[in-house]
C-alpha cells in the first residue's frame, strides 16, 4: 500500500477508527457481563450494611460497649451511613475482623477499601455501593480491654491407628486427648501421639481382652497390684486414667484398690460420666453451643466424643474459636476439674 496516496492515508485511518471503536464496544460488553455475574440482583443500603457489620463484630465476641455508631454525610450522594468506630481487644488482631468483613460482603457488588493507618495499628474501612459510600468504619486497638478467656477439653474414645483418617486427626494442630484401652500393639502408638503433641488416657472398662491388662471383680489384691503395675509402665505417658462406671469392675469392691494405689503414684484417676458426652441421638451443634455457653464443672468443659461426632461439631466450633475460646491439652485443666469420690 502507498501510504504517500491521500485516498490510502484516509482508509487506513477510518480502519484504525473503526477497530478503535470496535475494541471499546467490546470492552463495555465485557464490563457488563463481568458486572452482572457479580449483581445478585439487589442493592445493599446503608441500614443492612450496618446490621451485618455488627453482626460480625459482635461474633468475635466483642462488647457493645467498645462499639461507637453514629452517622455522618457521604461527600458523594449527600446521605446519612452509618460510621463505626471499634475498639478491638488486645487479644485479637484487626486483620481478623477485616478478613470476616471482606468474606462476608465478597458476594454483593460492593467496594470494600481498607487502609492501614497506622502500622499494626489504626485501621479505617469504606464499604461502597457503586461510587457512593454505604458504611465507614475505624478500627483501632484497645490498650484495657481483653476478651475473657474461655478454654475447654476433648477426649475422642475411638481412634484406630491404622486408619490414614485417624492419623489425620492425630498429626491436626488442635490439642486433642485420645481415650484407649490398653492393648500391647499400643504401646509403639502413643509415642505417635506424645510425638505429635497430644495426649493420652487409659480407658479401664470391662472389654479389655489381653491377661496381663485385664481387672477383674473377683481378682486377689496381689492381682489387682500386678495388673496396675503394667499398667503404669507400659503406659508411663498416659495423663489420667477412666473407669467406664457402667462396668462390673466399677461396681465391685476391686475399684477401690485402684483408686488408692492410683491416688498414691499422683495418677488421676476419672469416671467416664465426669465428662459432658454428646451422641448422636442429640441435636449435637445445639448441645454442643448450650454447654460452651454454660460451663459446668468449675466452669471447665471436658467433651468426650465419638470421632465422628467430634467432625460434624468442627464447624459450630469454629464460631466460638471467633469470640477467643480455645481447646488446650486435658491436662492443663485436671487440676481445677473435680471428681465426685471414686469410691464409697
Amino acid at each position: 500500500m502507498n501510504l504517500s496516496s491521500p485516498f490510502h492515508r484516509r482508509k487506513l485511518l477510518l480502519f484504525l477508527f473503526g477497530l478503535a471503536v470496535f475494541l471499546i464496544l467490546i470492552n463495555l460488553v465485557l464490563k457488563n457481563t463481568l458486572f452482572s455475574q457479580n449483581n445478585n440482583g439487589s442493592e445493599i443500603n446503608s441500614e443492612e450494611a450496618g446490621q451485618r457489620f455488627k453482626n460480625i463484630i459482635f461474633s468475635f465476641g466483642i462488647e457493645e460497649k467498645l462499639i461507637t455508631e453514629t452517622k455522618v454525610k457521604d461527600k458523594l450522594s449527600g446521605l446519612l451511613v452509618p460510621s463505626f468506630k471499634v475498639q478491638v481487644p488486645k487479644d485479637l488482631s484487626i486483620p481478623e475482623i477485616l478478613q470476616d468483613v471482606f468474606n462476608n460482603f465478597g458476594e454483593d457488588s460492593l467496594l470494600i477499601e481498607s487502609v492501614e493507618k497506622n502500622k499494626g495499628g489504626k485501621s479505617t474501612l469504606v464499604i461502597r455501593n457503586k461510587n457512593s459510600a454505604v458504611l465507614f468504619s475505624e478500627f483501632d486497638y484497645s490498650k484495657n480491654v481483653s476478651r475473657v478467656k474461655e478454654y475447654f477439653a476433648i477426649i475422642i474414645n475411638d481412634i484406630e491407628f491404622d486408619e490414614l483418617k485417624d492419623s489425620i486427626l492425630i498429626e491436626s494442630v488442635s490439642s486433642l486427648n485420645f481415650l484407649i484401652r490398653p492393648k500391647s500393639n499400643y504401646l509403639h502408638s502413643v509415642d505417635y501421639i506424645k510425638n505429635n503433641r497430644k495426649e493420652y488416657s487409659l480407658l479401664i472398662d470391662d472389654e479389655i481382652e489381653e491377661q496381663k491388662y485385664m481387672l477383674g471383680t473377683g481378682y486377689s489384691v496381689q492381682r489387682i497390684l500386678s495388673v496396675l503395675k503394667t499398667l503404669v509402665i507400659d503406659f508411663s505417658n498416659a495423663t489420667f486414667f477412666v473407669i467406664d462406671d457402667n462396668s462390673k469392675f466399677y461396681n465391685s469392691t476391686n475399684h477401690k484398690i485402684l483408686s488408692d494405689e492410683l491416688a498414691k503414684r499422683k495418677i488421676k484417676l476419672f469416671r467416664l460420666s465426669d465428662f459432658i458426652f454428646l451422641n448422636e441421638d442429640e441435636d449435637l451443634l445445639t448441645d454442643f453451643s448450650r454447654r460452651m455457653e454454660n460451663p459446668g464443672n468449675n466452669g471447665l468443659n471436658v467433651f468426650l466424643f465419638e470421632k465422628e461426632n467430634y467432625e460434624k461439631i468442627n464447624p459450630e466450633m469454629k464460631k466460638f474459636y471467633k469470640k477467643g475460646y480455645r481447646i488446650i491439652n486435658s491436662s492443663l485443666i485436671i487440676d481445677n476439674f473435680d471428681s465426685s469420690p471414686i469410691s464409697e
